[in-house]
């Protein structure tokens, strides 16, 4: 009975994840066309966006935190362990190293944009956010890599 019931959960699961790729297929036909500048754009931000690359943008961030929460309610309790410890450890220690290894070099002279990039105040921070995200994601592949060694 209860195989019964958790292969109907899956299929429910499935047929929910179908119907959302299907309207992001339809917005992105639709983020495609629609041309017309953002209204109520404030001017400090500069040139506004059309709502079509608006509408794609929400479609894709509802759909990312919807998949993710079908994909983590389909893990097992050992997967979710590894995946949380993985990610308090490994996404803190990777944050505080990678941090401080951009700090070290920012503060020995290393020119760390691309000479393309203007250095401006906004890349550098674009420059911040981007490499606490890599350092956090290498943290947590190296512990979530250890979690299931050990436990081998």
């Amino acid at each position: 009975m209860n195989n019964q019931i958790a292969a109907t959960k899956a299929a429910a699961s499935k047929k929910s994840m179908e119907d959302l790729t299907v309207v992001l297929c339809a917005l992105t036909v639709v983020g495609v066309g629609a041309t017309a500048a953002t209204p109520f754009w404030p001017e400090a931000w500069g040139r506004a966006p059309s709502i079509g690359v608006v509408v794609l943008a929400a479609s894709l961030t509802v759909f990312g935190v919807l998949h993710t929460l079908y994909w983590w309610r389909s893990l097992d309790e050992a997967a979710k362990e590894a995946h949380k410890w993985a990610w308090w450890w490994g996404g803190n220690l990777g944050f505080f190293v990678g941090g401080a290894a951009v700090v070290i070099a920012a503060f020995s002279g290393v020119n760390l944009l691309p000479a393309a990039v203007p250095h401006t105040d906004a890349a550098l921070i674009a420059l911040g956010v981007a490499a606490a995200f890599a350092a956090q994601a290498v943290g947590y592949g190296i512990a979530w890599c250890a979690w299931w060694i050990a436990r081998r």
